[in-house]
């Protein structure tokens, strides 16, 4: 019989890639989800749907969560017991964005400059301070949802008239990098190399490991990372992203107290991946190298249904591996899967994302593919 049993709140595709990871360690997987048709129920030893999110608290070892946004009863029963690992807290501050803000100003972490809203008037005189900004709903604001763009007090009229509201400035940024690093209960930290991220519209669409930043970007993006990490007391994998302004200066966008989209390389990249070192780190299991092994890259399928023909041209192309998360459903934006790309050089890295882009989006990869870094030679 394994050894131990985790509970996973959240049926989602980080979910489904944790318990393939994690079934080397022999471990037992439990999964609660509101949904029976959600991806890691599919692969998980046992299944909880709906309210029986209790019976899996109660038989599990450890109980972690694939997404911030699950039951909060469940979330507090695995507290109360002991057995909650991120701690509730770092769960806690990232369900609001406001306090996830304040949280980050509170533990002496650079962020944009931002305001806390409380009234129309509020908002307009924000903006009026700011200029260029971003508003932002506290809650289930996430890749490019309840976000609003705005430079002008009279371009208001698309925002939820509902408070708080948090308004940042926005950042005109050179790149946006990511740190994904994994901790465990004793305190000891292991980094992955920062990865270099590329949005449209809010989302997460392609990202290259390692970023091409200057080591001092890099290191002192590690360094808040950590600090981060220390300030939460943090146990499993830690996801920050952060803007690198034009000045060379870093700051925090955001952070995910768990395994996130922008680690997804590290399943064909590293030695060991995000998702087993999650579990390795809550399970008290010792942490595994996170050695870049050759150049990598993830792009995201976004809201497009299983072809086969497209999955045959992809992985025709060397270096590239599929996930598809076998989502009941596709909708637009959605993420149904994502393909893994490593070569041996950042270069033909890039060369391949550019052809798996084309390929997965057609005619529109030109559009997505604005990206800030020049073309490759093709």
């Amino acid at each position: 019989m394994p050894s131990k049993t985790l509970g996973i709140l959240g049926g989602g595709q980080l979910g489904l890639m944790m318990i393939i990871e994690g079934r080397k360690l022999g471990v037992r997987f439990y999964v609660h989800d509101e949904h029976e048709d959600a991806p890691a129920l599919r692969v998980a030893d046992k299944a909880f749907v709906g309210d029986h999110w209790q019976e899996l608290v109660s038989s599990s070892d450890v109980v972690t969560f694939e997404f911030e946004h699950v039951s909060p009863k469940a979330l507090a029963m695995a507290h109360e017991l002991g057995k909650l690992r991120p701690n509730l807290t770092s769960v806690l501050v990232k369900q609001s964005k406001i306090r996830e803000r304040e949280f980050l100003r509170e533990v002496g972490l650079p962020t944009p400059r931002f305001a806390v809203v409380n009234s129309r008037s509020e908002l307009e005189s924000a903006v009026e301070r700011f200029g260029k900004c971003v508003v932002k709903v506290p809650y289930g604001a996430y890749d490019g949802k309840g976000q609003y763009y705005t430079g002008n007090p009279k371009e208001l009229s698309e925002v939820p008239n509902q408070y708080p509201l948090l308004v940042d400035e926005f950042v005109r940024f050179s790149k946006e990098i990511s740190v994904v690093l994994a901790r465990s209960a004793s305190g000891e930290v292991r980094f992955y190399p920062a990865i270099e991220n590329y949005n449209h519209e809010g989302i997460l669409i392609y990202s290259i490991a390692p970023a091409q930043v200057p080591d001092e970007v890099e290191t002192k993006a590690l360094r808040l990372a950590k600090q981060l990490a220390e300030a939460l007391n943090y146990v499993g994998v830690l996801a920050v992203e952060f803007f690198v302004t034009r000045g060379g200066d870093v700051l925090i966008n955001e952070f995910a107290p768990r395994v996130h989209n922008t680690g997804h390389w590290t399943l064909l990249g590293s030695i060991t991946s995000q998702f087993e070192n999650h579990v390795r780190a809550i399970l008290d299991y010792p942490l595994g190298d996170t050695e870049l092994l050759r150049p990598s890259a993830i792009v995201n399928i976004l809201g497009k249904p299983w072809n086969e023909d497209m999955a045959n041209r992809i992985l025709s192309i060397p270096g590239t591996k599929i996930w598809w998360y076998n989502k009941a459903e596709v909708r637009p934006r959605r993420k149904m899967g994502h393909v893994n790309i490593i070569a041996n050089s950042i270069g033909e890295v890039r060369r391949r994302v550019f052809d798996v882009m084309n390929i997965i989006y057609g005619e529109e990869a030109e559009k997505i593919l604005k990206s800030p870094w020049p073309k490759p030679d093709m």
